[in-house]
């Protein structure tokens, strides 16, 4: 009888001790998933933003290049029209350029924060009130002259440059954000960031000849949010 209600009894034991191993293991699952979850989130966001801004940027130059153009010898209705076109850009860069200087550092780093309000957005600024002089000398009845259109052009297209770089930069941050996400993060070996590196990779890397070079891939599970930015 003793024997039998120790049987029992570790039964009962070994029952509870795994269904608690299940329940810490399912926590565990759920926990993870909810911060690669997040992680991918944020990754969209950064994505969008990107599409965002490429666009809008992309549409505003486009669209003063097309106004300045106008002015040499396009009619008063064409550059009328052109004109509502071009307003109506900016209107849209405008509204969202606060939201732009909020999320860039938020999403990606500030680095491109400042890249977009001092080498882009002031030179628009600079050279839209040009646009605007020559806006004013037309509807004033007087002659456009080329240089006047040819030195906005080409400082449109200074701008149209930066704008490339920029987006560039932007879309590289994005590529990385998605390989972080979807393939892992990359740990270089160092004395600072001995806590990332489990106890048998340590161990191995006591027989590395180089072990500056050591490095391994952390899964996007195993980082807690936000991302450390560059």
């Amino acid at each position: 009888m003793s024997s039998f209600l120790s049987v029992i009894t570790g039964f009962i034991l070994s029952g509870i001790i795994v269904n608690h191993l299940i329940q810490a293991w399912q926590q565990r699952n759920w926990l993870l998933q909810q911060r690669f979850l997040g992680h991918e989130k944020e990754y969209l966001a950064l994505k969008d933003l990107s599409d965002e801004i490429a666009s809008l940027l992309g549409a505003r130059i486009y669209h003063m290049i097309r106004l300045t153009l106008s002015l040499r010898r396009s009619s008063p209705d064409q550059i009328k029209n052109r004109r509502i076109d071009h307003d109506t850009v900016v209107k849209q860069w405008n509204e969202r350029l606060t939201s732009f200087y909020f999320r860039l550092p938020l999403l990606a780093n500030y680095d491109l924060a400042f890249q977009l309000e001092n080498s882009i957005q002031n030179s628009l600024v600079a050279i839209g009130s040009q646009i605007d002089d020559l806006l004013f000398k037309k509807e004033s009845g007087k002659q456009i002259e080329n240089p006047d259109v040819k030195e906005i052009i080409k400082g449109l297209h200074k701008i149209q440059g930066k704008s490339i770089n920029f987006n560039k930069k932007l879309l590289g941050v994005v590529a990385d954000r998605r390989r972080e996400v979807y393939y892992g993060l990359k740990v270089q070996f160092s004395l600072y960031n001995l806590e990332k590196f489990s106890t048998w990779q340590l161990f191995k890397a006591l027989f590395i000849r180089d072990v500056n070079s050591f490095s391994i891939i952390r899964p996007a599970l195993d980082h807690p949010l936000p991302f450390q930015r560059r």
